[in-house]
């Protein structure tokens, strides 16, 4: 098992990734597309790292920095479903916290979806406190 930053030529697998999470796309009309993934592998506001296997990508974990509040957003943590219950999802985000913390991040924060257990079990076995519940609106924009 290598983590490594991701790089150009796994963004195919990034977005099958994200797109095959239902915690991801849920019901709404959220998917991801390679735009999206271009910036999290090539923009400067994220670190996103990903967990080979064997030469595949068995997960990936990535955050959007704000060094000037020296806070981090863990944006996404997924694990393909071959993967899962085999430690990755903490390796990576172990990781990604380490590395934040060597740029100088002071806290890192996350959401969880209600009823995401696994994530909640994985977050708390972190260390992670649950802040307090909030409820999530949006709205599509349309031309």
């Amino acid at each position: 098992m290598k983590i490594r930053r991701a790089k150009e030529n796994d963004k195919e697998k990034i977005l099958e990734l994200l797109n095959e999470d239902p915690g991801n796309t849920a019901d709404d009309e959220l998917h991801y597309n390679l735009n999206h993934v271009n910036e999290y592998v090539n923009g400067k506001a994220f670190e996103t790292f990903v967990c080979e296997i064997d030469g595949k990508i068995a997960g990936i974990a990535m955050a959007n920095v704000f060094p000037l509040g020296k806070y981090a957003e863990m944006y996404n943590a997924v694990v393909d479903i071959g993967y899962r219950r085999k430690g990755i999802g903490i390796k990576l985000l172990d990781f990604l916290e380490n590395h934040l913390k060597k740029s100088g991040i002071k806290i890192i924060y996350g959401y969880v979806n209600d009823g995401n257990k696994p994530s909640e079990k994985m977050l708390e076995k972190l260390g992670y406190q649950k802040g307090k519940k909030v409820l999530f609106y949006s709205k599509v924009l349309r031309k």
